[in-house]
């Protein structure tokens, strides 16, 4: 089969998969983001071990499955997560610079960043999702779930605008250096999309937001989340690599997939928690 077939067919068992996943929630969607976290993680620290660097893998994971569980965990509760976060975070230095003494492996400080930047990377950001879904957020019964997958598909409708767009009328190459094949004209067509799918979006099942709410969440797609894509190419251009990894059949690793979502995810549930 064809590289089409194949995204094809996994989209149409994968789009309805993550529906009903998000929107049952609690364990069901903990455990998703957590099976996500630890095939993102592998994939980055590959990265960086295709350049000679040897990060701390089974410390990284580890202490990024804590980390999405904790956002489950004291976000559900309501309880604040810095000093937890703070506390545990003082006691993996020590950890990872005990370990990083024994190990006696080269480049420490490489081993060591790459390490910490993984568990910020993709746990943090995959935890914030968790977050989001579990934060108590409207009135509405089902308010972070709808939140949640219109983020998904208006990260779509932003990737395949700037795709289509780009490859048909781009000229204007947007950031050669990482991204050859992406354009402005691509870029500021996924970003219109964006928010016009976020106002309809809104307009008929996400009608406890208002417009201006719609908006921000369109305009956080169209720019942070075309960012995250660039930032992951960047990742891949350094380790040399066309795809994160295989594991989805012809779409790539979970990093090319959530890359976006990545850096989205953050930015909406510090507007939801802080700003809206």
């Amino acid at each position: 089969m064809s590289n089409l077939t194949y995204r094809i067919l996994v989209a149409l068992v994968a789009i309805p998969a993550i529906i009903f996943i998000t929107l049952q929630g609690g364990w069901v969607f903990l455990f998703f983001i957590l099976l996500l976290t630890v095939l993102g993680m592998r994939e980055f620290y590959s990265f960086a071990e295709m350049k000679g660097i040897q990060p701390i893998r089974w410390l990284g994971i580890f202490c990024g499955i804590n980390l999405v569980a904790m956002f489950y965990s004291y976000t559900a509760n309501d309880i604040s997560l810095f000093p937890i976060l703070e506390s545990g975070f003082f006691i993996l230095l020590l950890i990872a610079g005990i370990i990083e003494l024994f190990r006696n492996k080269p480049s420490p400080l490489g081993n060591l960043s790459t390490t910490f930047f993984g568990i910020l990377y993709v746990a943090g950001c995959f935890g914030v999702l968790v977050g989001l879904r579990e934060m108590n957020l409207m009135a509405h019964p089902n308010a972070n779930s709808y939140i949640i997958i219109s983020l998904f598909a208006t990260i779509w409708i932003c990737d395949s605008s700037a795709f289509f767009v780009g490859k048909f009328i781009g000229k204007h190459k947007l950031f050669a250096r990482v991204s050859p094949k992406k354009t402005w004209e691509g870029a500021i067509a996924g970003l219109l999309m964006a928010v016009l799918f976020s106002i309809v979006a809104r307009n008929n099942f996400l009608r406890f937001i208002s417009i201006y709410d719609a908006i921000i969440l369109g305009m956080i797609v169209g720019v942070i989340g075309q960012t995250g894509d660039l930032f992951e190419s960047l990742l891949k251009r350094e380790a040399e690599v066309k795809d994160s990894s295989t594991i989805i059949p012809g779409h790539g690793g979970v990093l090319d997939r959530f890359d976006s979502l990545l850096f989205v995810a953050p930015v909406v549930y510090v507007y939801f928690k802080v700003i809206s």
